[in-house]
């Protein structure tokens, strides 16, 4: 749950601020995310660089964030999941239903014939 402190801030500023809550080592994080070192290094150090959607939601799903937190640090990387696309209604459906493994995450995407995280 994000307190009000967190409503003006990038999408950088929250995202290493869940990662220091979550009490997990950054390299957990990127490497649950499926995010190698270097991308992970330029999301820290760049403020203005805007990673993919589907990497904002790697970094959602290994900091197991609930759905409300997830949807915030969603748009704040200036994406959203819509009613409209199966990828976005699984990842939805994975977060509401805490489920949070890569490997079961990528089945439910696969089984529909989409482009795995």
């Amino acid at each position: 749950y994000l307190k009000q402190n967190f409503k003006n801030e990038t999408f950088q500023e929250l995202l290493f601020k869940l990662i220091k809550r979550s009490n997990m080592e950054e390299v957990d994080i990127y490497k649950a995310a499926n995010i190698d070192r270097k991308l992970f290094s330029k999301i820290r150090s760049d403020k203005n660089y805007r990673p993919s959607k589907k990497n904002v939601i790697a970094l959602a799903l290994a900091l197991k964030l609930d759905s409300k937190t997830s949807k915030n640090l969603i748009k704040r990387a200036g994406y959203i999941l819509t009613s409209g696309y199966v990828y976005d209604l699984i990842i939805r459906f994975c977060i509401e239903n805490s489920i949070y493994d890569m490997y079961e995450v990528n089945t439910f995407l696969e089984a529909y014939g989409l482009e795995i995280i």
